[in-house]
């Protein structure tokens, strides 16, 4: 009998513990006294205790909100809504931890189960036709002898959005370039037009799919050389809390009188993180191999970048490894003329928010290339022509607008 009062005493002791461990009169309290950080550490304890239900994500979806973990407020507001489907308060905030964390495409997702009246209540942003204004110009100089004077650079790209589910980014660029030919070193004027578009397609609320195209048109006056070589790619990203994923296959197709061994396919994946569970800080890396060409060979890059201060981010990125194009995020950037081939780009860039929706930024690059000659223009001896190598040192501004 003694032994087993000892044994219920244990027991009662145990369950007595285990009520400590958590409280939701505590949690409670510490909410609506705006102890966001006590409410997070009760919300873990709930979680080990096995406790789950609808008050206990929005308090930790709230808290996480306060404190500006905007990736982690969204998920737990996600699963509160799991439990009560129609409670306005985890819609509102769940709607605004996604565009905060910047998953605007999972915002949009989620305002379309809203009703007109709860759209309008919680301000939710209506889809536009016109969503961002982008300009990029600068020049390229090199320190090579093969390149005289600067080369001009200029993109203007635009954002669109179709309903809840579509977007579209495209633009256009140019660029001019005085190269110097080998052995005869007579000048050519060489210019390019390119222009790029990117449809993103939201099948899912976490899950986008991204066709991407890029047409680049070279020609080098007083001369029969031209050409218009064309890029496809095909992006498929998966958002996972902080964690954003991209799985990137394309094909480039060279065309015009001259011949290198610019490759012909590429394989690639991104992982972006968002290390604080907040925008503040991010990394980028990205990595791929190209292939199909006489020369095929693997490539990597990696990105750092955070806020500075309230208004100020800044970005570096490291690329080594020649590209077609180059695939950040699931975006496309213009392809590398035919001839080219990169070695390795390094680059910084500030951005200063002037106001909520624009924002001005400044970039500076150095890159090593190395190109393939034979006695014409741009054109190379079955893709072993002779090369050379020589260094760009880019300078660029930009001005971004978001409607």
């Amino acid at each position: 009998m003694r032994s087993a009062l000892i044994v219920i005493s244990f027991v009662l002791i145990a369950m007595n513990g285990r009520s400590q461990v958590w409280s939701d009169s505590a949690q409670y309290n510490a909410y609506m006294k705006g102890d966001w950080k006590r409410v997070l550490k009760l919300g873990k304890l709930a979680k080990r205790s096995g406790a789950d239900y609808y008050y206990i994500r929005a308090r930790n979806g709230y808290a996480n909100f306060m404190l500006g973990k905007y990736f982690r407020s969204e998920k737990e507001f996600e699963k509160a809504l799991k439990f009560n489907s129609a409670d306005p308060f985890s819609k509102r905030y769940g709607y605004w931890s996604s565009v905060y964390a910047g998953n605007v495409e999972s915002a949009l997702v989620t305002s379309s189960k809203m009703s007109q009246a709860e759209k309008d209540t919680f301000q939710v942003m209506k889809p536009k036709f016109l969503s961002s204004i982008s300009a990029l110009g600068g020049y390229r100089a090199s320190t090579s002898q093969n390149f005289v004077g600067d080369m001009p650079y200029f993109a203007l790209y635009l954002g669109h959005q179709f309903g809840k589910r579509i977007t579209l980014r495209h633009g256009v660029g140019y660029l001019s370039q005085r190269r110097r030919t080998y052995p005869a070193r007579a000048d050519y004027n060489v210019w390019q037009v390119g222009y790029l578009a990117s449809i993103g397609i939201q099948v899912a609320k976490h899950t986008t799919i991204t066709p991407s195209v890029v047409l680049l048109n070279w020609s080098v006056k007083d001369t029969s050389l031209s050409g218009l070589d064309v890029s496809g790619a095909l992006s498929v990203k998966q958002h996972l809390g902080n964690f954003r994923l991209s799985v990137n296959g394309g094909i480039y197709r060279e065309s015009g009188k001259s011949s290198s061994d610019t490759l012909k396919y590429i394989v690639s994946g991104s992982l972006v993180w968002y290390p604080l569970g907040s925008t503040k800080l991010y990394t980028i890396t990205s990595g791929g191999y190209n292939f199909g060409g006489k020369a095929p060979n693997p490539f990597v890059s990696q990105s750092i970048g955070g806020q500075l201060f309230k208004r100020a981010w800044v970005k570096s990125t490291f690329i080594w490894g020649h590209q077609i194009w180059m695939i950040e995020d699931g975006n496309m950037d213009f392809s590398n003329n035919s001839g080219d081939r990169l070695q390795w780009l390094w680059s910084i860039s500030p951005t200063y928010y002037v106001t909520d929706h624009f924002s001005m930024s400044v970039t500076y690059s150095v890159e090593s290339r190395s190109f393939y000659v034979s006695t014409s223009a741009l054109g190379a001896e079955n893709g072993r022509g002779r090369s050379f190598n020589y260094n760009f040192h880019s300078f660029y501004v930009g001005l971004n607008y978001n409607f």
